[in-house]
């Protein structure tokens, strides 16, 4: 009977992991459904504002530092007017986390795209102003509205997202770092190429004309509120986890990273008595490495977890290219327009390998 009795236990616990084991396969095979065409047309729609979103921003770089100085603003006034866009998102974007499940997140999303693509046709008509300070004032309330805008567009963004994709979450913040990739690989090229034909005003009123059209898009295609807006966790809690600090001024940092270069380059580059369109052409290829390699990062993030791992190796990878552009004096070597080149394509890969494991990380933190 003792031997029995202890038997039973253990042809019980077979018979439970079978059973896990079963449910485990049927869990598995459920991640594997493929998506809905309501899912299809919200990826594809946030995907196509997320690259022209990004174009709009990312239009001015070849030219305007150029353009600013002849309108007598400084070149500290022209890193503000860029640094003020990427500050005032990382300032309004938690309290647009918080209003998020009250206001849902399809209204968010295209109020702020409505805003940020209205702000980037008015900037076209800032080349009507005299030269002096009315220029820069006008310059940053634009900027800053705009923001804004893009900071609500992108944070509604990323709640649809994980909605829609619950169990894809990073590999699809991944695709939408793709997209906003391709945006800003192709935004300066197209600003260059538009600023050739038709001058200040023409990339703004493009660019933000299109944004525009994609508000009726996103009004028919995209989930209703009820469907994104869910109970939300607590930003405070969150910041209570130690592990989340280092990961967010990583967030923090990859834009700042990129903003150095859209402020500083167009400067850099006339001693080299290069055309914008090269200029455009340059952040092209930096954009294009980062879209094509996101989605690498993002299977590594999602299914292999070497976040940490990816995220050190891409501000390794950011550092060696702010020593090369310039270059520095620690590495003895000729400034050369190879240089910023290689730089570059060093920026591409390392803005990647550093942003899209962040949002894996904060996650499993939050876990």
């Amino acid at each position: 009977m003792t031997s029995n009795h202890e038997n039973e236990p253990l042809l019980g616990n077979q018979t439970n992991n079978r059973n896990l084991t079963d449910d485990t396969k049927k869990h598995s095979k459920k991640k594997r459904v493929p998506f809905t065409k309501r899912q299809i047309l919200t990826f594809f729609s946030l995907g196509f504002t997320s690259t022209i979103q990004a174009s709009s921003f990312a239009i001015l770089t070849p030219f305007f530092p150029v353009e600013a100085a002849k309108k007598g603003a400084t070149q500290s006034e022209i890193g503000f007017i860029f640094g003020i866009y990427s500050l005032v998102q990382f300032v309004v974007s938690p309290v647009f986390g918080k209003i998020l499940p009250r206001v849902g997140g399809k209204f968010m999303f295209i109020s702020g795209l409505w805003v940020s693509a209205g702000c980037n046709v008015l900037f076209g008509t800032l080349d009507l102003l005299q030269p002096g300070q009315q220029f820069v004032i006008y310059c940053f309330v634009l900027r800053i509205v705009g923001a804004l805008g893009s900071a609500a567009c992108s944070t509604a963004s990323f709640a649809l997202i994980t909605n829609s994709f619950p169990n894809n979450i990073a590999q699809m913040i991944a695709w939408m770092e793709t997209f906003g990739g391709i945006g800003v690989m192709i935004g300066p090229f197209i600003g260059a190429v538009f600023y050739q034909i038709g001058g200040f005003m023409t990339p703004f009123f493009f660019l933000g004309g299109v944004c525009l059209a994609c508000v009726p898009l996103n009004i028919l295609v995209l989930p209703s509120q009820r469907e994104v807006s869910r109970e939300m966790g607590s930003l405070r809690k969150l910041l209570r986890i130690p592990s989340v600090w280092p990961i967010c001024i990583a967030i923090m940092m990859v834009p700042a990273g990129l903003g150095f270069y859209d402020a500083t380059i167009a400067l850099h580059l006339q001693q080299f008595n290069v055309t914008p369109l090269t200029t455009g052409l340059m952040f092209l290829l930096t954009g294009g490495i980062y879209a094509l390699f996101s989605p690498l990062w993002g299977y590594l993030a999602d299914k292999k977890k070497y976040t940490r791992l990816m995220i050190e190796m891409g501000f390794i990878l950011m550092a060696a290219s702010y020593l090369l552009v310039g270059p520095s004096p620690l590495l003895h070597i000729k400034s050369s327009l190879e240089n910023v080149w290689f730089s570059l394509v060093v920026l591409g890969i390392g803005l990647g390998n550093g942003l899209v494991p962040t949002f894996q990380d904060i996650m499993i933190s939050a876990r």
